[in-house]
């Protein structure tokens, strides 16, 4: 084997070929990032959303659905664990926030994101350490949305994986 890669029939083949991810998807995610990203959203703005209401919306059911005819697949649905780890994982993304919140500020002197502070209901977390979660939880989903206003690349996941951050 090569240093750059594998050998093959005497041509170095480099092992350095990023594959094509599309723009919706999150790195070690089953559902779309939009989605996921939307629901943790609302569940952070409503006060009174509870990770089960917001995980099944109206008593519907987020998830997959074997089309008509077709050959029997594993059905699985959206759990609410599933929001409560992707807003623990948010909320440890300090370093896409301290850097989507510069660039920001580069971009547009004028903006207010870093100044966003992120309360959380209080009934949503029982620890000073989940309270710290949820606010940069949403610190990030508000950053996230100011960054679409003024940069073509998304935020995530293109902006946070390219820069090592997920």
């Amino acid at each position: 084997m090569s240093p750059s890669g594998w050998l093959v029939g005497g041509v170095a083949i480099a092992a350095t070929c990023l594959p094509i991810i599309p723009i919706f998807v999150l790195p070690y995610k089953r559902y779309a990032g939009p989605t996921l990203l939307s629901l943790a959203a609302g569940y952070l703005e409503k006060d009174r959303q509870s990770y089960r209401q917001t995980a099944s919306p109206g008593g519907r059911v987020t998830g997959y659905v074997t089309p008509p005819g077709a050959a029997r697949i594993d059905e699985r649905a959206l759990d609410h664990s599933t929001l409560w780890r992707l807003l623990t994982w948010m909320g440890c993304q300090l370093a896409a926030l301290s850097a989507g919140r510069e660039l920001i500020q580069q971009r547009d002197p004028c903006s207010t994101c870093h100044r966003f502070v992120g309360a959380v209901a209080p009934h949503k977390f029982r620890s000073p350490q989940r309270e710290q979660l949820l606010r940069q939880s949403r610190q990030l989903l508000h950053l996230t949305a100011e960054w679409e206003q003024r940069f073509a690349e998304k935020f995530f996941p293109r902006f946070a994986t390219r820069s090592g951050f997920s």
